[in-house]
């Protein structure tokens, strides 16, 4: 067992648990950047002098964060000047890490299970759908309890 990969993947499953509910959250039309500049009632000049940019460069780092091509860094700058902090973190669309790992286990186990059943077949020797189910199943668990390292490649 790899207890220690089982123990990180718990961990961020926390982790990511407690940013979940923010997922919801929309971006403002005109970005972060801007909408809390304005509302601090803060100018682009001011701004730019806190980042050491010109009112010009202000607008074209908030077009930037609106377009999605401005770079963490930057953001951070940004951040930094309005007296925030960037938050980032990837969530899963759906699920946790867990179930991603455990949905692969059994695509991976299922597509293997199939692959020898049609050649079992062919030689008419094909098995009920009862001991390919528990088959499957099992490979599954051997996956999840080994982390092989091809885990994630598709077959």
């Amino acid at each position: 067992m790899n207890w220690d990969k089982e123990l990180n993947l718990q961990q961020i499953d926390e982790t990511l648990g407690r940013v979940r509910p923010m997922m919801d959250l929309n971006k403002p039309v005109n970005g972060w950047i801007n909408a809390i500049r304005t509302a601090l009632g803060m100018s682009a000049r001011v701004l730019g002098e806190r980042v050491g940019l010109s009112q010009s460069g202000v607008a074209l780092m908030e077009k930037n964060e609106v377009t999605g091509s401005i770079s963490l860094r930057t953001l951070e700058k940004a951040a930094e000047g309005l007296g925030c902090r960037v938050v980032y973190v990837l969530v899963p669309e759906n699920q946790s890490l867990a179930a991603m790992r455990e949905k692969q286990a059994m695509d991976k186990a299922r597509t293997l299970n199939q692959y020898a059943e049609r050649h079992m077949e062919l030689e008419d020797q094909a098995t009920d759908m009862q001991f390919q189910n528990a088959n499957t199943k099992k490979l599954a668990e051997e996956y999840l309890r080994t982390w092989p390292r091809d885990f994630w490649d598709n077959l």
